[in-house]
């Protein structure tokens, strides 16, 4: 094609047809423009479905996080509901009976001690923001996610604020008890319990074990409402996405 070309403007000028080989040579410029403009269109064109289809597996690993975290998050809303229902069942007692210390301290040391770490999947959100590819997001769904990483860093960091009073407290209980399972260790061992004499740390024990609740109960409580809280924002969050990913 192009030697046809070239042939057709040799014979132009050897014939000095020169006005005629000026529209030509004008017509075979806006022929070569218009080839590099579909060329690029093309290319353009390919750029933006590569780029929508990362778009595409980020919103699907993003979505996958998002479900791991509203897993988790219910998975610890129901633990710590179980917990403060019996905490507050323990709290209650002390207006409906009289109570023996040997009574108060055989239920609070039923309660469980442990926390459940927080833990939240933003694999995917650092990888957008660490790769610059958090502009393929639109900014409504960006600007959430955003936030809800900021969030869950603030949730995490007040609940081991919290849970560190809590651990504070738990190292005396050692001091006094040994650990949590020495008593029922002890009962086949009636010389070794009355050597250690324990229950003479009882009124030390009965409050070291109300601290550790006290400050328990305050940082589940706190934690609670913020999952609640950041829940309804995954929620959210994931709706746009699935509109997106629709479209």
């Amino acid at each position: 094609m192009i030697k046809f070309f070239r042939k057709i403007r040799q014979n132009m000028i050897k014939e000095n047809r020169a006005s005629k080989y000026l529209l030509y040579a004008i017509g075979e410029i806006i022929l070569v423009v218009i080839g590099i403009l579909i060329a690029l269109s093309i290319n353009n064109w390919n750029e933006k479905q590569k780029l929508n289809a990362k778009k595409q597996d980020y919103y699907v690993q993003l979505i996958d996080d998002l479900k791991s975290d509203i897993k988790f998050s219910k998975d610890y809303l129901e633990e710590s509901s179980a917990y403060l229902k019996e905490y507050e069942s323990y709290t209650d007692g002390y207006h409906k009976d009289v109570l023996t210390p040997n009574q108060v301290y055989e239920q609070i040391s039923k309660l469980d001690l442990e926390t459940t770490p927080l833990t939240f999947n933003t694999s995917t959100i650092e990888s957008l923001q660490s790769t610059g590819d958090i502009g393929l997001i639109p900014s409504n769904i960006r600007n959430r996610l955003v936030d809800l990483k900021r969030l869950q860093a603030l949730t995490i960091k007040r609940f081991e604020d919290t849970d560190n009073g809590k651990s504070d407290i738990t190292q005396n209980l050692s001091l006094l008890l040994g650990s949590t399972t020495l008593p029922k260790r002890l009962l086949n061992q009636p010389k070794l319990k009355d050597f250690l004499n324990i229950d003479e740390n009882l009124k030390k024990l009965i409050l070291v074990y109300e601290g550790i609740h006290r400050w328990k109960s305050i940082s589940l409580n706190e934690t609670k409402e913020r999952l609640e809280e950041m829940q309804k924002e995954i929620n959210t969050i994931m709706e746009l996405i699935n509109t997106e990913l629709k479209t």
